[in-house]
């Protein structure tokens, strides 16, 4: 009986888990959504090339780390700010930590 139970709940996780990885492939896919199918196309393979290079790098770093080569990882600068969101929502100002 109790595996029937535990089969049930371990099939009712991945529905939930196939359910939220559709919609969240649909948000991925309305986000650069340009309204012309093939600039959607362009957008999503720019955004993947940056993500293999971004890739690239971290095994790059990685790679140095394990030979214990130096190497830094450099922060924005003082002038860095957050891009505006696309969606027209507000900006959410940066916090201020809290006082110790």
């Amino acid at each position: 009986m109790a595996r029937k139970q535990q089969a049930e709940q371990w099939a009712e996780h991945r529905r939930r888990r196939e359910e939220e990885n559709q919609q969240q492939r649909v948000m991925v896919i309305t986000e650069f959504d340009a309204g012309d199918p093939e600039a959607t196309l362009h957008a999503l393979a720019d955004e993947i090339l940056r993500y293999r290079e971004a890739l690239r790098l971290l095994a790059r770093a990685i790679g140095w780390a394990e030979t214990g080569a130096p190497f830094g990882l450099f922060p924005p600068g003082p002038l860095w700010r957050p891009r505006r969101p696309i969606d027209g929502t507000p900006e959410v100002p940066d916090a201020a930590p809290p006082a110790a």
